[in-house]
């Protein structure tokens, strides 16, 4: 009986979504993207192994991402691992040569940042395939075409009628593209997909109507579209509250969202004690169900004894990011006597954005003052206030983990 097989390229290291997290490792409600997938291609039921390329050294990080996929003992025993290479074709052709010794008919070669692509895609892709021997869904380009000289002007309006923009998965015979990867690796040119080496040196590619919705994810922004692959995708908002108090004393800096503001005193803490960041990882935590910045980061931890407050929000920035949550906007508020916060309000702006990752437009900072009441108006405290809001695609949005408790401990 004939097997099929797919393999799915997540060995990027995806630096233009700017950030920490590879785009196939986030999340869409919740499952990531990588287990999208698959769990479309297995749907279809005409694979039997599944082969996803990763970074060298990432296969634990992996096995993490797709616990619940390998769960399933016919999922554990046909996934296979391939360590990527340094270019998406010498990538593609590991996870090729990994696939030979199961000799496999037809293989369907898919980028793991497109989520979207549908069943419906993943069936006529296979059908040309049997049929013709490779084949790929394109689209019609719709912006107009232009040629450049090189100081950037146009040279040339090209007539687009002629031009499509090429999707995955593109299906070949497996003995056929096998042979001219091994072919193309040792011709010295890089070539932009694996349609293009088998057209060099096997034959010609039937091509099939893509889908519009089967987008690929690049930057940012491409996971927050309303509607993706053809599905009506909702947007799912959540609001967090923070706050946090913290004593003054002498000999310590005055931080305050990241900026040290020049003080006859600063905040007493485990940390360096920046209230504000303290408050905003509160809000973000607590939009989510992710417990506290105590139970992330604990107080009697002494590896976190005098660290910088960014630091710590960096880290739950990556976790948002990671289960699929963005920053929409941050409103805050600190309170204190003492010295006035107009002047360092930009600047703390630009810090927590830089750090979240967003635009600083998305982000109010309000000093205030208790008019001398209560410690904080004796100029023995400080206070901060934080409200975040947070969105993600669809319904299914990521549950409480276990390693957040819902238990603040004071002190940090």
């Amino acid at each position: 009986m004939k097997q099929h097989a797919v393999l799915i390229t997540a060995a990027g290291s995806s630096t233009r979504m700017g950030n920490p997290v590879k785009k196939e490792y986030l999340y869409l409600g919740n499952v990531s993207v990588l287990e999208r997938c698959l769990r479309t291609f297995e749907s279809t039921g005409l694979f039997t192994w599944f082969v996803i390329t990763i970074p060298p050294g990432g296969e634990t990080k992996a096995r993490q991402v797709l616990s619940s996929w390998l769960q399933d003992p016919a999922h554990h025993q046909h996934t296979l691992f391939v360590e990527g290479a340094a270019t998406r074709q010498g990538s593609v052709r590991n996870g090729l040569l990994a696939l030979e010794p199961y000799e496999p008919d037809t293989v369907l070669i898919h980028d793991g940042a497109r989520p979207w692509v549908s069943p419906r895609t993943i069936h006529c892709v296979f059908e040309g395939t049997q049929r013709f021997g490779a084949c790929a869904p394109v689209i019609p380009v719709v912006d107009a075409i232009k040629r450049l000289f090189p100081d950037g002007t146009i040279a040339e309006h090209v007539d687009r009628s002629a031009f499509v923009g090429i999707q995955t998965p593109q299906g070949f015979r497996f003995p056929d593209i096998l042979k001219a990867h091994l072919m193309a690796a040792s011709d010295g040119k890089e070539y932009l997909d694996d349609t293009e080496i088998y057209h060099r040196y096997v034959g010609k590619v039937q091509t099939l109507e893509g889908d519009r919705g089967n987008r690929k994810i690049t930057y940012w922004e491409d996971i927050h579209m309303a509607a993706q692959g053809g599905e009506s995708q909702k947007r799912v908002n959540r609001i967090g509250f923070g706050y946090d108090i913290h004593r003054l004393v002498e000999h310590r800096t005055l931080w305050i969202g990241g900026v040290a503001v020049p003080s006859s005193r600063g905040e007493e803490g485990h940390s360096d004690g920046d209230v504000l960041i303290h408050a905003v990882i509160d809000a973000l935590l607590g939009s989510i169900s992710l417990g506290d910045i105590g139970s992330h980061f604990p107080p009697a931890d002494p590896a976190y004894k005098d660290i910088s407050s960014r630091i710590l929000l960096q880290k739950v920035q990556s976790l948002l990011q990671e289960a699929g949550w963005r920053v929409v906007n941050l409103d805050c508020t600190v309170v204190l006597e003492t010295p006035k916060l107009l002047p360092y309000r930009e600047k703390i702006c630009n810090t927590l954005a830089e750090d979240l990752q967003i635009s600083p437009s998305q982000i109010s900072v309000k000093g205030k003052t208790k008019e001398h009441q209560d410690a904080v108006g004796r100029q023995e405290a400080i206070e901060a206030y934080a409200v975040a809001l947070l969105e993600t695609l669809e319904g299914d949005s990521p549950v409480s983990s276990p390693e957040a408790p819902h238990r603040g401990q004071k002190g940090y």
